[in-house]
């Protein structure tokens, strides 16, 4: 019996010293740039949207908001749009364009507003992903964008995605964006903090640019991002419905990596 304590005591620090760097691994913080985004910096214009030193402000469409007066949004402050180009469906997966696009793109650029675009996926498998982005490439056919190219990835409600929310769409966001990169665009991933944190292993997928959608006063997400999704029942005048606001950040403003938290 006293070998056996003894035994025992001499293991203990070991076994010790082998769960705290369990611990430490389980809770290690992947490597992603942080966010440099200061809480009290945030603030609201006289219009209540959202506001930060050197961002634009933009708005997120698609045929949704039905035919928009762009001229009337560039004149109520709006800098640039973040236009869907397309989705997949979300029970039988067929890839269709957004029936407002064409026009959306054009006239917005006419307006001077830049330009991105999103891709509502439904894929559930890289090759689907990539799939996706060779029918986003044969749109865009070499047509010019300010802005990227959004793997938009959400888990549809009794449909194709229902209980796919795993860290393979990380991989599929990949595959999207290496595909578009390839193609001659800027691609980025659109996720909420669920997804962020939880889903997307973002530590893979940080060649691209980062767009998160966090409806609140200000934008708490830990890592760094290039643009915030502050609102979806925004009003702009010029669109007849509620639309998602966004803010894009200066260059400078989100180029500084911190190990801080934001705040």
């Amino acid at each position: 019996m006293r070998i056996k304590t003894v035994f025992l005591l001499a293991l203990l620090p070991i076994l010790l010293l082998t769960g705290c760097a369990f611990r430490r691994e389980q809770n290690r913080v992947p490597d992603i740039p942080r966010s440099s985004l200061k809480a009290g910096d945030f603030t609201r214009d006289e219009k209540g949207r959202a506001a930060y030193p050197g961002a634009l402000l933009g708005v997120d469409v698609s045929s949704h908001q039905q035919e928009i007066d762009w001229e009337r949004v560039k004149a109520d402050g709006v800098d640039f749009a973040i236009i869907r180009i397309g989705f997949r469906g979300n029970t039988e997966g067929g890839l269709n364009l957004d029936s407002a696009f064409t026009r959306n793109y054009v006239e917005a650029r006419r307006a001077g507003l830049q330009a991105g675009v999103y891709f509502y996926s439904q894929a559930i498998s890289e090759a689907e992903a990539e799939e996706e982005a060779a029918y986003v490439l044969g749109l865009l056919d070499g047509i010019p964008l300010e802005l990227p190219v959004w793997f938009d990835w959400e888990e549809a409600a009794n449909g194709r995605t229902s209980g796919k929310a795993t860290s393979a769409v990380g991989d599929w966001a990949k595959a999207f964006c290496a595909a578009i990169e390839a193609g001659g665009y800027r691609a980025g991933v659109y996720f909420n903090q669920r997804y962020g944190y939880s889903i997307m292993h973002l530590e893979r997928l940080t060649d691209y640019s980062f767009w998160i959608a966090e409806y609140d006063d200000w934008q708490s997400f830990a890592y760094r991002t290039e643009f915030w999704q502050f609102t979806g029942s925004g009003r702009v005048d010029g669109i007849k419905t509620v639309v998602d606001l966004d803010l894009m950040y200066a260059p400078e403003v989100e180029n500084e990596e911190t190990q801080e938290s934001p705040g």
